[in-house]
This record gives C-alpha cells, structure tokens and sequence, in this order.
C-alpha cells in the first residue's frame, strides 16, 4: 500500500456547514453546494422519512423547489431523487426569526468539526488496475476501428482509505478553495451514502435573467503552472473528442427545433490542475418561449457524449458490457432546482463517494475513447482526475 500526506488549509466553519453537519449527524438528507466564481454556501436539508426515485416530468418541475441528484444509469430520467427545500439557507442572508425558531423546533444544535491538520490517505496497489484498464482501453479502440461508434467514455474507481475518519465539511472547504471555477457539493441521502465533488461542466442550467445554459466540454491535459491558455495546444484525437459533444448538443436543439441558440468555442479553459476545450451555448428565453427546455433538454442530453460515448447506445451498450462496475452516481447529474430563482444542473465529475464510517472511500474518474487514443495517456488521464480530490484531504 502506497501512502500519500495531504494538509489540510484551516478555514473557519460557516453556519450552513455546521448545520450540513447537523442534518448529516441526524441522519437528514442534505446537501451543501457551491456555484461556481462564486462566495456563497448553500445548504438544504430534506426532512422526509425517505428520499425515494421518482421520474421528471416536464412543466411539473417548474414550482418544484429543491436539489436534484441523479445515477448514471437513469433511462427516461425515471429514478432522480429530488431533496425538497424543507430548510434552505445561504451565507449571503441573515436567518429570519421563522427560520431560527424552525430549527429550534427540530432540536439544531452546532455540531463539532473535525479540524485535524493533516490524514493519512492508503492508496491501493494500482499495478492490476493500470492493466485493467489499459486492456479495456485497447478493446474499445478496436471496436471503433471495427465502426461499432465513434467514441466512447471509460471510466474506473478505486478504493482508498483514511487513517482517522474525515471531516466532509472540512473537505468541502478545501474544494472550495482548490477548485473556485468549479461547482462545489457535498450531499447526503440515507441508503446512498455521501457524495463530494468539484464538478467543472454545466449540464443544463437557466439563471435569473432567463438565460439557458450548456456546454460541450471535453479534451484533458494537465496544466502547466504559469501557462498562457491561449497558447496550449491541442491534438487532433482532443479536437475530434470536443467536436463530437458539441455536434451531439446541435443534435438535441435540431430535434426540438430550436434555432435561435448562441455558440461560443471552442476555447481553453482551466479546472484546477487540469485545462479543457469547451464550447458554450445558451438560449434567451425572453426572446424563445420554451419555459421547459431545462427539463427537456436534459432528457435528450442525459448521459452526455462527453460521459458515455458517440452513438449513446452502442457506446453505452459497451459501457455496460465492458466496463465492470456500477457508476452509481458518477458521471449522472446534480443541482439545486428553482432556488433563488434559479437552476444549475452540472454533470457530477471528479467526485468521491465516502463511505458511513468516514474512513473508506471510492474515487471515480474517465476519458474519451477515440481511435486516436493511447491507453497509457487514457490512464494518465484518469490519475490527474482523481488528484482533484485527493488534493482535498
């Protein structure tokens, strides 16, 4: 077993990560977020006996105000789970007395934060893993080469363990500075464990001046401290990755026949120890009366090329057959639902799932399968997604 120190920055706690905290210790689904360019924190808590999947249904989603987590595998979007606003509050407002005597009611007391400065982090024997999957890497370039699709999107976990039980506020703070670009989130829903992420890409999102968002973003090379983002360049193999999620976002405004969208990229931008190439595209919805078209296009976008592969199912038929393990909630979708007038919905990337006792916990990462593909730079790949987190703890 390897063994990798990592030191934590001593932050203060605010409220809404005392109360994260909180809801956490009692057992309460809840989640804490961050958006992203952004200084507030987030945090909702859903005081239902049980947090069960229920489909998305287009226009019924309009009042519904909450936070949406969803697995990867979610045909028709008919397993979400939806985290009701019960309690939500954010670091940039003062509690009302409603809401102090609300928590009051439900017996809130702070909660005491793990500070410790440092943990220890096993990592396992990668030898296995790294031949696991530069194997499944090379099968798929053969399948593409033998025009089964265009591309497709591996990914692997691997299981790593703490030598003292971590502190998910105190990982969310790290994140939080690590990664300011990225949408930040720690969720809890009983049954499911808890989820930490730092997400760099927008699924679907509509923002107070009605403006829809998406993105395309695809392409993975470290980034070089110092570097002038306009001068990285490119290969052919992360030109052609990028262009199939772009070409894939047309595709789903063509089959609603929605013309009047905007495009910019694609253009290089940084995620923390890594850089991109991403396109936008975003709708005026005061000029286009489309009020669903955050909940359809997430039906049409959902798993994204940039998350499976090109054609969907013939890469995802592959995914299922080849790829060994469940993503449970790795590469789905999160984000918080008609809160502040607001809707981000972001794929969920570079994340950990921790485990109950806050000592064990899988890392997630992937890439692009393209016939240009080399497996030992796919691998490589896949290390720098996981340092995301890693940095973290």
């Amino acid at each position: 077993m390897e063994t990798l120190i990592r030191t934590y920055t001593q932050q203060a706690t605010s409220f809404q990560e005392q109360l994260f905290e909180w809801a956490l210790h009692e057992g309460y689904a809840t989640v804490l977020w961050r958006l992203p360019n952004s200084a507030v924190i987030h945090c909702l808590i859903d005081f239902s006996a049980e947090i069960i999947p229920q489909p998305l249904q287009i226009g019924a989603w309009n009042e519904k105000k909450g936070f949406l987590f969803s697995p990867f595998e979610n045909e028709n979007l008919q397993k979400n789970l939806f985290l009701k606003a019960d309690f939500y509050c954010n670091s940039a407002q003062i509690l009302s007395e409603a809401e102090s005597l609300f928590l009051r009611n439900k017996n809130f007391s702070p909660q005491n934060i793990n500070h410790s400065t440092t943990n220890e982090v096993f990592l396992p024997d990668r030898h296995g893993l790294h031949t696991q999957h530069t194997h499944l890497v090379q099968q798929a370039i053969r399948a593409i080469e033998q025009k089964e699709f265009q591309k497709v999107v591996l990914s692997r976990k691997e299981k790593v363990n703490f030598a003292q039980p971590v502190s998910v506020s105190k990982i969310f703070q790290n994140l939080c500075l690590l990664y300011p670009s990225a949408f930040v989130s720690a969720i809890y829903v009983p049954n499911y464990n808890i989820w930490i992420g730092a997400s760099p890409e927008i699924l679907v999102s509509v923002d107070k001046n009605n403006i829809f968002r998406t993105m395309a973003l695809a392409g993975t090379q470290k980034y070089q401290a110092g570097a002038n983002l306009s001068e990285i360049t490119w290969t052919q193999k992360e030109i052609e990755e990028q262009a199939l999620v772009s070409r894939y976002i047309i595709n789903a405004f063509k089959k609603i026949r929605l013309r009047e969208f905007e495009e910019d990229g694609p253009k290089t931008i940084q995620a923390g120890n890594l850089v991109h190439l991403r396109t936008d595209f975003w709708v005026n919805l005061n000029e286009v009366h489309y009020p669903h078209l955050w909940q359809v296009m997430l039906g049409l976008l959902h798993p994204t090329s940039a998350v499976c592969g090109m054609p969907k199912e013939e890469s995802l038929s592959f995914i299922r057959t080849y790829e060994g393990y469940d993503r449970e909630f790795y590469s789905g979708f999160l984000g918080p639902v008609n809160i502040e007038n607001e809707t981000h919905i972001f794929v969920n990337l570079r994340c950990m799932q921790l485990l109950s006792t806050l000592q064990e916990a899988y890392l997630y990462a992937g890439g692009g399968i393209t016939a240009n593909s080399n497996p030992e730079k796919e691998w490589n790949e896949t290390l720098l997604k996981m340092e995301t987190i890693l940095k973290a703890i």
